[in-house]
Order: structure tokens, then sequence, then C-alpha cells
């Protein structure tokens, strides 16, 4: 039987606020190697929150959103928690409708799945985290971004939990830059991208609609993950998928770029 896959997927802007948990347990979430980091990078963020103009350029807000972002940053470590799958809530979240899944997908869902966060890393989507505002490409310590904090430190987590599998890389590139997929070992990267083609013939990349579309495809990976696991059987996967908005595998499109295969979907 093949190894499960690994499939890597950003945080979402949208949080849901409050909790239903205890305050943060550093030492329950996933990737124990990543605390010392992740201790640094909650108290740098709490402080920082607490200067108007600091956390104004660091959190990219205005208003009355940075006044909520302020007040989430400030008490990360005594706010209530909730599970990662419940916090983030942006489109692509909604999209997988993680609720509806059936006991299978979900559990594979919840084995299989890793989210890259600029605060914490990497968690699983049960880990239990409380509200919080910071963007992956954020410059919180040393003057670094957070995925230059992380990039060696998650390299090697992944590399954990790789095994020579199939990684399904469905990142930004802003996310992307926290990891370094030559220092994990795996069998096949796939990349996706989503495509429309224009009235003349020309191939653009979609970008409104990619996140609704990703989101999708998630839930099609988690509903067949015996499929997702092969690099064989994952082809075979991505031709069974269509979306209602017109969205089909093209092979002919299909490449390899940046040493992973990138899968494209495309709407004529």
């Amino acid at each position: 039987m093949p190894t499960a896959p690994l499939i890597l997927l950003p945080p979402s802007e949208g949080k849901a606020s409050g909790g239903y948990g205890a305050a943060l347990d550093l030492g329950a979430i996933s990737f124990e190697a990543l605390n010392p980091t992740r201790k640094r990078m909650v108290l740098a963020l709490g402080k920082l929150s607490e200067r108007p103009r600091v956390a104004q350029k660091l959190l990219g807000v205005k208003g009355k959103a940075l006044e909520q972002a302020k007040a989430e940053n400030a008490s990360l470590e005594t706010a209530a928690t909730m599970r990662a799958i419940d916090r983030y809530t942006g489109v692509m979240y909604s999209a997988i409708e993680y609720q509806s899944l059936d006991d299978d997908a979900r559990e594979s869902f919840t084995q299989n799945v890793i989210i890259m966060s600029g605060l914490f890393g990497a968690v699983r989507p049960f880990d239990m985290i409380p509200a919080y505002k910071l963007k992956m490409g954020a410059k919180l310590i040393r003057n670094k971004t957070c995925a230059a904090v992380w990039k060696p430190l998650l390299s090697k987590s992944l590399a954990s939990e790789a095994d020579y599998g199939v990684i399904w890389d469905l990142l930004p590139g802003e996310h992307s830059a926290a990891w370094d997929p030559a220092k994990v070992p795996h069998e096949t990267r796939f990349t996706v991208k989503f495509a429309e083609r224009g009235t003349s013939g020309e191939v653009k990349t979609v970008n409104h609609w990619s996140k609704l579309l990703k989101g999708a495809l998630i839930r099609h990976l988690v509903e067949n993950t015996n499929a997702a696991s092969s690099a064989d059987s994952a082809l075979e996967l991505a031709k069974a998928f269509s979306h209602p908005e017109g969205h089909s595998f093209s092979p002919d499109l299909t490449s390899k770029v940046d040493q992973a295969t990138e899968l494209v979907f495309l709407k004529e």
C-alpha cells in the first residue's frame, strides 16, 4: 500500500473569533520541535502588536480590523482556542466543507493535511489555536520574514513526515517560501494551477476563483486518499475532477515546473 500523501495548505486570512478550548498549550500542538521558535514568535507578536505604528505595518490592516488584530495578538497566551479546521474560515476552507465529509474522508483530512502558519510554523487540523493575525511574509523577528525563520525548521519537520511519498503542494508563493522541497524526501510533488482560455485562444491563470477551486480539489483528494497517494493514480484522479465552474484537468498543459508536476485545470 502506498504511503499516505502529505497535503500542504495555507491558513486563511479569515479566522473565527473566540474559542471553546483552554488557553494555548504549545506542548499539545503537533511538531514539538517547532515549540522554541513558536514561543519566540508568540511573545514577539504580542509585544509588537502593542505598538500602533509598528502594528499597522506588521499586520497590514487599518481601522477596526487593526484594533481587533491587536487585541487578539495581545492575548495569544490566554485566549480561548479552537481546532485549526474551525479557526480558519476563508473561501478555500468553506469549499472543503469539512463537516460534510464522511468519516473516512475526515480521517484522511486530519491525518494528511498540514497547514503552514506564519505564527506556528505548521499545525494539524485538530491542533487547538487562538485567533491571531500574522502573514507568512511579515517580518517579526531578526528582521526576517516568518517564511525565512521557519524554512529550515519546517523542512526538517516535513522530512520526518514525507517518507518518500506524494506531496500535494497547494501553497501560494508566500507560504511555499517557508520550506525547501529539496530537503524533503518524496516520490512526486504536485502543484496546481487553474486557468481559462480566452476568446482568442490564450490561456490565463485564474486568480479570482482559485481558492474556491482549490478547496473543491482538496475535498476530492481526501475523499480518494488511496488514489492521491501514488504518482500514477494521482493523474487518473485529476482526470476525474471537474468543478461546476467548468474547470477540468488538461494533460496537454500539465508540465514540470520547479521540480514539481504542475497539474493544470482548464476552463475552455
